[in-house]
């Protein structure tokens, strides 16, 4: 009995890429914006319904592809608003996303890579390890699928680049997915919408700025010293921070970079450490937000009392920086920055 072979997933492909597919397949050359406007417009991947294919057409399309978004395995909400989504993909393994609503917007945090190969600390999805990175298929079936929990919502939307994974060490793919996902015939969002956030890999950030310029960088500090860094971030033992921080200065962009901060108790929330931070990023067009820590059962660490979280705030803004502190959503469900992390 002959082997049966999977069927190519539609979310794979550019619209070049399907236009060429589709023409070899005997399509009409229109046939390829058609199923775009279907899959990312109307957010629609049953062919069976697509009113503008003809039936022939309609049935060769669902023999010829996969449509589907990766399915969601389970679902957790908070009193806020706030969703957590578990995603089963091809091969069994499973990421997380999450939708949390925000004044006038929704924002997507959306997963890079199954687990994460950095080891961070504070970090929940660390403590996974790394299995490998997702496709520019898999990127992008988040973005539909949390846009299909919206309904007919068709306001704004923000995407964050900061769930699961390093987005810069699966930079083909992401580069991939942004093409997708920004492009007027695929899911149409601003670039000025995507933020990314990096703990700083300087080649493909260099890459990044590049081929995406309007796209936002939040770039995960969290200590203001090389040594206190590489204890927190062992990146940092091969991405230095004065490298990093030089190249931030250096680079003329057309936003603010976001410095994020995860404060941790007696780690790194002095208020010398505050001034330290403040002269470590001067001259950088920047925004800094202040994370307290999302406590981890697993993990060694603790947050900071508020008093302490308002002292360190006080200290940059004397030193005229513009601070946010983020009080991240859905810490009941374990879905606030540095949680998400998948069980086996």
């Amino acid at each position: 009995m002959k082997e049966q072979t999977a069927k190519p997933w539609i979310l794979e492909r550019t619209l070049d890429e399907l236009k060429a597919e589709l023409g070899a397949a005997g399509f009409p050359a229109f046939t390829a914006r058609q199923v775009f406007q279907w899959v990312y417009h109307k957010n629609n991947q049953d062919p069976a319904s697509w009113s503008n294919v003809a039936r022939a057409g309609r049935e060769k399309l669902a023999a010829l592809y996969e449509m589907a978004p990766r399915p969601v395995l389970d679902r957790q909400g908070d009193k806020h608003g706030t969703r957590k989504y578990l995603i089963g993909l091809a091969d069994k393994q499973r990421i997380e996303t999450v939708l949390i609503p925000e004044k006038g917007r929704y924002t997507f945090c959306l997963s890079s890579q199954v687990g994460c190969a950095l080891a961070c600390a504070f970090c929940a999805t660390g403590t996974m390890g790394f299995r490998r990175d997702l496709t520019a298929g898999e990127i992008v079936s988040q973005v539909l699928t949390l846009k299909k929990e919206l309904g007919d919502y068709d306001g704004r939307i923000n995407l964050v680049f900061m769930g699961m994974g390093e987005p810069l060490l699966n930079y083909d793919n992401l580069a991939r997915a942004l093409r997708i996902i920004c492009s007027a015939d695929g899911l149409n969002v601003s670039p000025r919408h995507v933020t990314v956030s990096t703990a700083g890999i300087l080649e493909n950030l260099e890459k990044l700025e590049r081929d995406f310029p309007q796209v936002k960088i939040a770039f995960s500090l969290n200590a203001p010293d090389p040594l206190l860094r590489s204890e927190l971030m062992p990146v940092s033992r091969r991405e230095g921070l004065d490298g990093l921080i030089n190249y931030l200065r250096a680079h003329e962009r057309r936003q603010r970079v976001t410095f994020e901060y995860v404060l941790l108790a007696g780690v790194n929330d002095a208020p010398a450490q505050a001034r330290q931070l403040a002269r470590l990023i001067h001259g950088i067009p920047a925004k800094v937000n202040l994370i307290p820590y999302n406590p981890n059962p697993r993990l060694p660490f603790r947050r900071p009392d508020e008093a302490a979280i308002e002292k360190f705030r006080s200290v940059l803004l004397e030193k005229g920086l513009t601070v946010v502190t983020r009080w991240s959503k859905g810490e009941e469900i374990r879905s606030a920055c540095g949680q998400l992390a998948v069980v086996s």
